[in-house]
């Protein structure tokens, strides 16, 4: 076989893959959604939803727009620490381990320390997204199963929760614009002053323990 012809076998093994493992974080991600609706108590709920109001500023009458309960759902299943102190998807992983395949267990531990972060569009071309992060300014590009973007202009910030597949990494909930960089400032001061606290303090750990308040500067913009 030539060089050619290897080079495009591999290729289309990597799509290949590409797909798979898109299809199947959108199935273990409907799972693990599913879950949480099901076995979240009514005090866990209750106690999320006051937090999630409180720190965002929404009034406790008013009901939830469609974007905002997306962004509470996808931040009650990932970031929301039970009264136990666990998390609604950590606690999905451990009581069906034994239901979940091998790929399943492997994704699921990088949705566990998935974190919404800013990213910054360099290149928006069909139906990949080419961005860079705040921290490290790494470039990584980015796919979804549907190809369903909203408009992401080269040179914004958005607020996205990710993991990495094969070729693309793969988006997680609702896509939030940012509309003053300014906040994306503020994100990484406060990252460098709580880090000279705690050196250990990952980038990703930091967004995870933070992620309310700069939703709530997203939601006051």
């Amino acid at each position: 076989m030539d060089m050619d012809g290897s080079i495009l076998d591999l290729n289309s093994f990597r799509e290949a893959k590409q797909l798979q493992g898109e299809k199947n974080a959108a199935q273990l991600y409907d799972l693990a959604m599913d879950y949480t609706e099901r076995t979240a108590n009514i005090r866990e709920k209750v106690r999320a939803k006051h937090l999630f109001r409180k720190t965002l500023g929404l009034s406790p009458e008013t009901p939830f727009s469609v974007l905002q309960s997306e962004v509470f759902q996808n931040w009650l299943l990932f970031d929301y620490k039970t009264v136990q102190g666990s998390t609604m998807f950590s606690l999905f992983l451990k009581n069906n381990s034994r239901k979940l395949s091998e790929p399943d267990l492997i994704q699921g531990a990088l949705f566990l320390t998935s974190a919404v972060e800013p990213v910054r569009v360099i290149n928006h071309s069909h139906k990949v997204i080419t961005a860079s992060g705040a921290e490290d300014g790494r470039q990584f590009q980015m796919r979804h199963i549907k190809g369903d973007f909203p408009e992401m202009p080269a040179g914004k910030w958005f607020l996205i929760r990710k993991i990495p597949i094969q070729i693309y990494d793969f988006p997680i909930g609702p896509i939030l614009p940012v509309k003053d960089n300014k906040l994306v400032e503020i994100m990484l001061e406060a990252y460098l002053e709580a880090k000279s606290k705690f050196p250990e303090l990952t980038w990703r750990s930091f967004l995870k323990s933070n992620v309310l308040s700069f939703l709530s500067r997203i939601n006051g913009q």
